[in-house]
């Protein structure tokens, strides 16, 4: 069981943010990230994975798997220093519900990968179940997004619209909304 020049083809496009959005799929690397990603129930479309990785792991249910070398793996790998697994998987869409919840997180024009997947995984500590995206911030399924949130990408919903409309759904949802600013008070002293 080979990886075609067109699935390496497919695979690597994927790192693209026009490709992701076509395909409405995305990358996950790494031992971690995937043992996270079996747990999430996310639809998973193919796991590429050396020999060694699949003989000491179980992969789940009816998915495609192939069994690649190192060397092909680091031809598809965006990471410096590739793994030893790689999922492509399929986008989840998610609902804003603020009926269901009380903490929400709202970012507006978060620009780095790095940091929107820190303040994920920062979220996700503090067991805030969904963050709310300004349309400009920076697209959750990028790669380096995914890595950086070490795994909270799959435990928090990340839903991305019009600040102003999710500001106004939550007011009439009774949800106290607070901005941070630089001269605010200290959110220590905030009831």
């Amino acid at each position: 069981n080979m990886l075609s020049s067109n699935d390496i083809k497919y695979i690597r496009s994927l790192q693209q943010k026009k490709n992701r959005e076509e395909e409405k799929k995305f990358i996950v690397e790494g031992e971690k990230m995937i043992s996270e990603l079996f747990r999430s129930g996310w639809k998973i479309e193919l796991i590429c994975a050396t020999e060694e990785w699949l003989d000491a792991n179980d992969v789940p249910g009816k998915i495609h798997v192939e069994d690649i070398s190192e060397n092909v793996l680091e031809r598809i790998s965006g990471l410096a220093s590739p793994n030893k697994v790689l999922a492509t998987v399929h986008q989840p869409g998610f609902n804003f519900t603020p009926e269901s919840e009380n903490n929400f997180l709202l970012l507006d024009n978060i620009s780095d990968p790095g940091n929107l997947g820190t303040i994920i995984r920062t979220a996700d500590w503090f067991g805030i179940k969904s963050i709310l995206c300004s349309e400009e911030t920076v697209e959750l399924f990028n790669p380096k997004v995914v890595q950086s949130t070490m795994g909270s990408v799959f435990r928090v919903k990340t839903i991305y619209g019009d600040l102003k409309n999710f500001i106004s759904e939550l007011k009439n949802n009774n949800v106290t909304v607070c901005g941070a600013c630089m001269e605010g008070k200290n959110v220590l002293e905030y009831k």
